[in-house]
């Protein structure tokens, strides 16, 4: 038969309470590298959008073939993106550019958030 006692069958009270202290203390050691990956999977998530939206203005200039439609993808706008958060398309500050027929010129845009500058575009659009 069975020399086991009622006392032995399964697990107590103090044996649950302490593995879930324990599991606890794990849960808030790991919270914070958790909040930190959603945060910067957020960023991420924005500089990708933004480099998107400045790649189709610059597309835009190339088709447009014109100093116009360059200067249409150069002008301070403010973007949604589908999302909440909104940023601001605009020539970094210090930067220039002009445009001339017959000649590649150069254009650099950035998308900032505030002060936060996600990300930054360069490059050459030929106008005939």
């Amino acid at each position: 038969m069975s020399s086991h006692t009622r006392d032995e069958d399964g697990f107590g009270l103090v044996e649950v309470v302490i593995a879930m202290f324990l599991l606890g203390i794990v849960a808030v050691a790991i919270l914070p590298v958790l909040w930190s990956g959603i945060q910067q999977s957020s960023r991420q998530s924005a500089t990708a959008t933004a480099t998107r939206e400045l790649n189709a203005l610059i597309e835009q200039a190339r088709d447009g073939q014109t100093c116009a439609a360059l200067d249409s993808a150069a002008a301070t706008k403010t973007l949604h993106a589908g999302t909440a958060a909104e940023f601001e398309v605009r020539v970094p500050s210090g930067v220039t550019y002009s445009c001339t027929a017959g000649s590649a010129v150069p254009i650099t845009l950035e998308a900032a958030r505030g002060t936060t500058v996600l990300t930054v575009v360069r490059a050459e659009v030929y106008i005939p």
